[in-house]
């Protein structure tokens, strides 16, 4: 049976989201980012076992998907942005009861009874779901 794995970022003082354009993520990861390389490792072993990622219709259409599909092309070499090919690679489900229809790559649509939906995937063959 997979792994149901959950990746979130919160700061210390329980912020989750940053304002304007992408509030799905705590802070950018670049250049400029606090993290230092063994974090950034730590980071990415969570993406190693996993070959399917949930999200939510929010974090789908405010960009998650295009942030680190462009992050993939633009580093494809580089292992800081490992997670970012398996993120583009790995099948993603949105959770969502207004969506009727995919549109981003390797994207299916989930609705109705969550927990149904999350053990059927759980019972499936593969890497674990993150």
């Amino acid at each position: 049976m997979k792994k149901l794995i959950l990746q979130m970022q919160m700061s210390v003082d329980g912020f989750v989201g940053a304002e304007d354009d992408h509030r799905w993520q705590l802070w950018e990861w670049g250049d400029d980012s606090a993290w230092d390389d063994a974090l950034k490792q730590d980071f990415n072993a969570v993406f190693e076992t996993i070959d399917t990622i949930l999200l939510s219709r929010k974090m789908a259409e405010e960009g998650y998907l295009t942030h680190w599909g462009n992050a993939a092309t633009r580093f494809p070499k580089d292992r800081f942005y490992a997670f970012a090919q398996r993120i583009v690679a790995a099948q993603k489900v949105v959770l969502s009861d207004r969506l009727k229809a995919a549109r981003w790559e390797r994207t299916s649509i989930a609705s109705g009874d969550l927990p149904r939906e999350v053990n059927a995937l759980k019972a499936g063959e593969g890497g674990d779901i993150a």
